[in-house]
This record gives structure tokens, sequence and C-alpha cells, in this order.
């Protein structure tokens, strides 16, 4: 009785992690053309520190009202730092990224990750990914490379913009490993709150270097509807929400699972993209998208058995 309880609390938690990754991706497809938007009103720098910093005072009040504040007293402190700016990381690399290039181009270079996530899991993390995984893996890197030359033939991506996004899809990969890792000390609300916490601080900081300290350049960019309202968005959804089920998914799902997920928003980013920015797209740069969908589906499917740790409610690990 004991085993079937086990058994079923272990499906549950699987489902729920993906229910909750599922959501969080597809709010975070929207991001890539809700940063594009962003950006023609602002520097990436402006326009990251706008959206941490409006972020953050949200969960702060939020928090505040529901008397939900996190507490690290007497708990070690530093791998929950590790774990705030390796995410930020990503954040950086992946504006710069989709200003030098599009969101569509961005969003599909990120499909590359379950590659990267599924080495650096086996090796780290001890997570034996399956021959189906390892074969449809590689599925994405064909189709990355050939979005990659049909976008440069329309003079949509720049070098720069590559060599940023591998820097993300590097900088990705190593940010999962760290979180999974500490997923089982630390609750997804204080990931997420330290996350906003740091980003408001370091980007804020970051911007005011870039802009040579004229604020002009932030009042300028709150002046803009289009830009107000995409930040509003980006922070809402995608830094507290999305950012908090994924944080959650950390502690349910493996990995290379996770990495694969990203499908969701690959496929929302190119539509979204391609749909409702008109950015441009050939033939070589639609088989290379189905390409990378087709083979993280594929590694998706695969019904890696999962391995993973329990957490309570509080982010501390069960006995």
């Amino acid at each position: 009785m004991k085993k079937l309880s086990e058994l079923l609390r272990s499906k549950n938690d699987l489902t729920i992690g993906i229910i909750c990754c599922l959501i969080g991706n597809v709010f975070y497809g929207f991001s890539y053309m809700f940063t594009r938007v962003a950006q023609r009103s602002a520097v990436p720098e402006v326009q990251l520190a706008l959206r941490f910093v409006i972020a953050f005072i949200l969960m702060t009040i939020l928090l505040l009202v529901r008397h939900q504040m996190p507490s690290l007293k007497g708990r070690r402190k530093w791998p929950l730092i590790v774990c705030a700016f390796s995410v930020l990381s990503i954040y950086y690399t992946e504006s710069l990224g989709i200003y030098y290039s599009n969101s569509s181009f961005a969003s599909l270079s990120l499909s590359i990750l379950p590659v990267v996530a599924l080495i650096l899991a086996f090796i780290f993390l001890k997570e034996r990914p399956t021959r189906r995984q390892v074969i449809f893996s590689f599925f994405p890197v064909i189709g990355v490379v050939l979005i990659t030359l049909a976008n440069s033939n329309m003079g949509a991506v720049r070098p720069i913009g590559i060599i940023m996004m591998a820097i993300c899809i590097l900088v990705s990969a190593v940010s999962r490993v760290i979180n999974r890792k500490y997923s089982i000390e630390y609750s997804s609300a204080e990931r997420t709150y330290t996350i906003l916490f740091f980003g408001s601080i370091s980007f804020t900081i970051t911007a005011l270097i870039t802009v040579k300290g004229d604020l002009s350049a932030f009042t300028y960019a709150l002046s803009q509807p289009s830009f107000l309202a995409s930040t509003l968005a980006l922070s809402i959804l995608c830094s507290i929400i999305a950012l908090f089920l994924v944080n959650y998914s950390y502690s349910k799902l493996s990995v290379v699972r996770i990495s694969a997920i990203n499908t969701v928003s690959t496929v929302v980013g190119v539509l979204a993209g391609i749909i409702l920015l008109r950015e441009p797209v050939n033939a070589l740069s639609a088989f290379g998208s189905v390409l990378t969908i087709f083979g993280i589906w594929q590694v998706n499917s695969s019904g890696q058995r999962e391995q993973i740790p329990q957490v309570n409610t509080s982010g501390k690990a069960d006995a």
C-alpha cells in the first residue's frame, strides 16, 4: 500500500512538473516578441533594468500582502546567489542575441539546449539519457545551423547575434544543472525572488554605465506605450509567473526533460515572430524549424524515467 502511494505521488509530481514547465515555456515563447518590441525604444541594458525593477517591486508587494517574505536565516546563501547569477547571465546574453538578430532566430537557437544539457546532466547529475534521446538531440543542432544560414543570407542575423546566442546556450545549460542541483535546498519562490533582487540591482548598474548616467534613456522608454506594455508583460508573465513555474519544475523533472519541453517556447516564439512581427522566413529556415521542433519532440517523447529528489514547501530537502 505504501509503495502504491509513493508511485501515485511520483506520477502526480511528474504531471504537475510538466504542466508548470509547459505553461512557463508558453510565456517564455512570447518573451522573445515582447523583448524585440521593447528594444525598439531602449537598448537591451535599459530594457532589462526596467523589466527587473518592475518585477521585483510587484513580487515584493505580493509577498508582503501574503506574509510570505522569504527568510534565509541560518541557511547558507552562496548557492542561491550562484543560481541567481547563472539565470541572469541567460537573460543578458539572450537579450543581446535578440537585439542583434530577431526573435524567431533567438527562440530556435535555444532549441539546441537539450544537446548541451544532456551532456552536462550526464556528467554532473548522473542522469543517463536513452539512445533515442542522444540520436534526436542532434536534430536541433542541424536545424539551427540551417536557420542561421538562411537568416544570415537575408541579413536578419548579424555575427554578434550568433555569438551571443551561442554563449546563451552554454550558460543556459550550465544554469539548468545548477538549479536542479540546488532545487532541493531552496523553494521556487526563494530562487525567483533572489533572481529578481539581484537582477534589478545588477541590470540597473549595467544600464547606467551603458547610457553614461543619462536618465533620459529610462524616462523616454517609459513614455512609450509599446515599451511599457511589453515590459509589463515581460515583468509579470515572464519574470514572475514563468520564472516561478519553471523554477518549481526543477524539483520535479530531469534536466533533459526540462530542456526538451523548451519546444513549446520555440514554437510560440517562432510563430509570434513570423505572424505578429512579420520577421523574414524562407524555405530553408522553415525546413530547419521543422527539423528542430521534430528533434526536440522526439527527445521529450522518449519516456525517460524520472529520478527526482522530493522537496517540501519550505524548499528544504525532505528527510
